[in-house]
């Protein structure tokens, strides 16, 4: 528990560093300057990379997690779908609701020559924010959590993450304060999905033993038969 909360304290670190950052940069930077500038930086290789890696942010991908802890400890399952649910709803909320309409790099440079990543279909709206660095970010701060201490993950997981942003921003699909605002709510879901199943789970020691053992021996739990 007391390592948890430790994690849980330096996903928050995390939150905040990104927080500032992005606030002490972003309020300097032109839009599309950086986004043409790493645009005429391509490579073949390069574009193989990040058309692969651009996936590991894909909603679908959630499906994996979710399937695999229904034979783990429910409370990863419990957890993985809530922080699932919180990025997709405030994704939703910021691109059909609060940014609808906001044009993404392939409409923002329209009458602009720029390279095409080849086999990347290019959208033109709902920029903001990126739904695939959420979704990586989501995943990563996830797998920390839960993860054991001895793996010591946590660089290695927010590298994937970062990389995943880095791919929206090289094929074209979005800015840098749109992968800025995914990485913040992907923590962020996280974050408050753990301190609500925290708060939900912990208070019956009833409810802790189920909590702690796969879905599919929660009835035998509820009959006393385990």
């Amino acid at each position: 528990m007391k390592a948890r909360k430790k994690k849980l304290a330096i996903l928050g670190n995390y939150f905040l560093v990104v927080l500032v950052l992005g606030l002490i940069f972003l309020p300097f930077y032109k839009k599309g300057v950086i986004e043409l500038y790493i645009n005429t930086h391509h490579h073949p290789y390069l574009d193989s990379f990040f058309s692969y890696v651009t996936h590991l942010g894909d909603g679908l991908i959630l499906v994996v997690p979710i399937f695999l802890f229904l034979f783990h400890k429910y409370c990863y399952l419990v957890l993985i779908s809530l922080a699932s649910g919180i990025h997709l709803l405030l994704v939703h909320i910021g691109k059909k609701w609060l940014f609808e309409g906001m044009p993404r790099p392939a409409e923002f440079f329209k009458g602009v020559p720029f390279y095409e990543v080849p086999g990347v279909t290019l959208h033109h709206w709902g920029s903001f924010p990126s739904g695939h660095t959420a979704t990586a970010f989501m995943l990563a701060s996830f797998f920390y959590l839960v993860l054991p201490k001895k793996f010591k993950l946590h660089s290695i997981l927010m590298g994937i993450a970062l990389l995943v942003g880095m791919s929206r921003v090289y094929l074209m699909q979005h800015f840098l304060v749109d992968i800025w605002a995914g990485a913040l709510i992907g923590v962020f879901s996280t974050g408050i999905g753990y301190l609500i199943v925290q708060k939900a789970f912990a208070k019956r020691k009833y409810q802790l033993q189920i909590f702690k053992n796969p879905l599919f021996v929660f009835k035998n739990l509820k009959k006393g038969h385990q």
